[in-house]
């Protein structure tokens, strides 16, 4: 059972769970407030340390308690898609900029963007500086929204075989995908040798699974609509992205 939010003995502090019991997330304290404008400290329990680490701060407790166990999104704009990346993120690029620094949170495939920036991993970065989701750094993290039932739903209600096997062909794409974005941010939350074959490994399998899934999405188009060449539309495309999102937030979970 996922812990709540409760208030602790006075109105300036809330905890995530309750102090030593499983599934604890840490805290957040009113440290300043009338006269002067309301100020938040967010601080979560790390599990390994058996402490709590400082994560970030805010003007209202509701958002301070949005940075104990916050998800953090890739950064990263794709304009030609309208969109952000939406795998999670694990590094913090950062750099000057006329005076300010500038921080751009990424995920393992774009862990190397933004050339000549500091990389930090993005647990380092929050007990040093303090992070908040969804606090604007470079554009809108907006999710493209999708009309399309789930892959599975979308085989089961399917017509004929050979279009429930395109929609299977396309299921056997999510998995390989989320593995493949795992290892990847894996490999750049900890760039080791021993994590390089892993992270080789799984980009293969996602490539035999999605070359798989455009095979049998060319045939059916050619044989059921006479289309020659017919490639994955993008609609598609974001819709094995979107389940492969929803299958690491369950593992995570």
């Amino acid at each position: 059972m996922e812990p709540k939010w409760v208030q602790g003995g006075y109105d300036g502090v809330f905890y995530l769970g309750e102090e030593g019991a499983p599934g604890y997330g840490g805290y957040v304290v009113r440290s300043d407030g009338d006269p002067n404008p309301e100020t938040w400290f967010a601080y979560e329990w790390d599990h390994s340390k058996q402490e709590h680490a400082w994560v970030g701060k805010a003007p209202t407790a509701k958002e301070a308690q949005t940075a104990v166990k916050g998800e953090f999104l890739c950064e990263v704009y794709r304009n030609d898609r309208g969109a952000h990346c939406p795998f999670p993120g694990v590094v913090v690029r950062t750099t000057l900029y006329k005076g300010k620094r500038l921080r751009m949170i990424v995920c393992g495939e774009h862990a190397s963007v933004m050339k000549g920036w500091d990389g930090v991993r993005l647990d380092e970065y929050r007990t040093q500086y303090g992070l908040i989701p969804n606090d604007p750094i470079i554009g809108d993290r907006v999710a493209p929204p999708l009309d399309l039932p789930p892959i599975r739903d979308a085989a089961q209600r399917a017509d004929t075989v050979a279009e429930r096997n395109v929609w299977i062909a396309l299921n056997g794409v999510v998995r390989p995908l989320a593995e493949l974005h795992y290892w990847r941010a894996h490999f750049a939350h900890y760039p080791l040798d021993l994590n390089k074959r892993p992270c080789a490994d799984a980009y293969g399998h996602w490539r035999r699974a999605r070359e798989h899934a455009e095979e049998m999405y060319a045939c059916y188009m050619r044989e059921w609509h006479g289309r020659e060449g017919a490639t994955l539309p993008n609609e598609l495309l974001r819709l094995i992205e979107r389940e492969a999102v929803e299958y690491l937030a369950r593992k995570r979970g």
